[in-house]
């Protein structure tokens, strides 16, 4: 098996909405009251071609012997000196997504080195991104990456 990793262009716009809707019917069946079900008007490919053209935005297309197997689209953030914190900067996974027929065959792991790479190639040593909590998959395969929990987001309803 052989994992190719190439930047994103406008031409993978199509493929990177085609990928994302894995993610997205993941989202919908987990949380239907929140999050859509994949269709028409779900990430479509101008969205990603939107996305793409954000400035500090970057994307990864991932290729197993050829065949589209994921994405990721990743964020450089620089944070100012506040009263509260220091100026600090990292580059922040927005999406990320593997076929479900690629997966735990170092695809994600692929991806997530080209963003790291990326990050270093601009002076940032810190990768961030978050996860919902229902998606053990995902939090399992992060956290077998090497990230780590840093901030816990809680909610509930208001009756």
């Amino acid at each position: 098996m052989s994992v190719e990793i190439r930047p994103a262009t406008n031409d993978d716009a199509a493929l990177i909405a085609m990928l994302n809707a894995d993610v997205q019917a993941l989202h919908a069946d987990a949380l239907p009251w929140r999050f859509k079900q994949p269709g028409p008007e779900t990430f479509t490919p101008r969205q990603a071609e939107d996305l793409l053209a954000r400035h500090g935005h970057v994307a990864f297309m991932a290729h197993v012997d050829e065949i589209p197997a994921g994405y990721v689209v990743a964020q450089i953030v620089r944070h100012a000196e506040t009263a509260f914190h220091h100026a600090h900067s990292a580059i922040y996974v927005h999406q990320i997504g593997v076929r479900p027929d690629f997966q735990r065959r170092g695809v994600g792991r692929a991806l997530l080195d080209a963003v790291k790479q990326h990050g270093k190639a601009n002076g940032i040593s810190l990768l961030t991104l978050d996860a919902w909590a229902f998606n053990a998959k995902a939090l399992a395969f992060f956290r077998a990456y090497g990230l780590v929990d840093y901030n816990v987001r809680l909610w509930n309803s208001i009756e």
